[in-house]
């Protein structure tokens, strides 16, 4: 199985002021994404914070669905804390008949308690409000009819006015560095995309494979040995992958300095929302110093990036690269340098020298 590649947006704003400059902007980037041989184009679900001026990702991928024809596009992750369970299941039936059938759809339950607040949802529940509406959601992709008896939801007894294109729903993705998710997501076969973290993500590769084995063959109606319904069974290859940011440039220090100034930027967005409450639990996420100095992300000329994840993706035995490009104060003309460097300097390589397997 090759290694295969993906780009990941948040769709933040930046340092700019106008949404709808960020909005076009992205789409011409997809696009070229697209004519590069990019494989998926996966966006973040936000409220509430300039890390989105698109808080309903979907809206994004539907206007996307008509300017790609070959890539696979999705919400890596839909917050289903956040949603109506009918209204989604209609509405991600809705983008994979607009896609064609190249719909992935991304669940979780959210990492912010204060976006979460927005809706109601108190941070404790959020877990188990997200398993039942995960159960509500397939139940419904499958049946063409959601029956579902609320605990934490409300109650819901109606037919979907329209049904995906794939079948019984389009392929599950989940982002998490966790190795107990790693687990689960193997156990159910989904895709599942993890971070470098010091190379703890090879220990969560190796688990999720080794769940995946124990729990591989069969329909995705098929009963587990814990009595459960493995749900990617219709995917028979999953996606395994590691996700990082990428900045390339003629020179490591010009890299460097890029993305530097990028991060700071994305940073102060990304811990916004928390420190208005005081909270600065997520500030080690926004120091774009440490990540560099962790190898936590791929910055540098094409060679100095093309080692670098030549050891980290054969250390990991990943199947999936996936790339955030375009964030911060990145301009246009950077961020297109970036994508078309590693496609034509990096990616061939990698694809030539990387041949992951099932053994993790």
């Amino acid at each position: 199985m090759s290694v295969r590649f993906g780009v990941f947006d948040s769709l933040d704003l930046g340092d700019r002021v106008d949404p709808g400059q960020v909005l076009a902007e992205r789409l011409d980037f997809a696009v070229a994404a697209e004519a590069g041989g990019i494989d998926h184009y996966h966006l973040a679900e936000h409220h509430g914070t300039p890390l989105s001026v698109c808080p309903s990702p979907n809206l994004f991928l539907a206007a996307l669905s008509q300017r790609t024809s070959r890539m696979r596009v999705g919400a890596l992750v839909n917050v289903l804390p956040a949603h109506d369970p009918f209204r989604l299941a209609e509405d991600i039936a809705v983008l994979d008949q607009l896609t064609g059938g190249r719909l992935d759809v991304g669940v979780g339950s959210g990492v912010s308690p204060y976006e979460l607040g927005y809706f109601g949802v108190a941070a404790g529940d959020a877990k188990a409000v997200y398993a039942e509406a995960l159960a509500a959601l397939t139940g419904a992709w499958r049946s063409g009819r959601m029956s579902h008896q609320g605990e934490l939801l409300r109650s819901c007894a109606a037919t979907l006015s329209v049904l995906p294109v794939q079948r019984p729903y389009p392929p599950l993705w989940y982002a998490s560095s966790n190795i107990a998710t790693a687990g689960w997501a193997g156990r159910h076969g989904v895709n599942f995309v993890g971070r470098w973290n010091g190379g703890a993500l090879g220990a969560a590769v190796r688990e999720y494979w080794t769940e995946w084995r124990a729990h591989a063959g069969g329909s995705d109606d098929s009963a587990r040995s814990d009595g459960s319904a493995r749900l990617n069974g219709h995917v028979a290859d999953p996606r395994v992958g590691m996700a990082a940011a990428v900045v390339l440039a003629p020179t490591d220090t010009e890299a460097e300095e890029l993305y530097l100034s990028a991060q700071a930027v994305f940073g102060r967005q990304l811990t916004q929302l928390w420190h208005e409450h005081d909270d600065h639990r997520v500030d080690r996420m926004a120091d774009g110093a440490a990540a560099l100095r962790a190898g936590a992300v791929c910055v540098g000329t094409p060679a100095t990036v093309r080692d670098q994840l030549t050891e980290q993706l054969r250390a990991t035995g990943v199947n999936f690269f996936q790339m955030q490009i375009f964030f911060g104060d990145m301009t246009v003309t950077h961020a297109h340098r970036t994508l078309r460097t590693f496609l034509t300097d990096v990616a061939p390589t990698l694809r030539a020298e990387l041949t992951p397997s099932r053994a993790g």
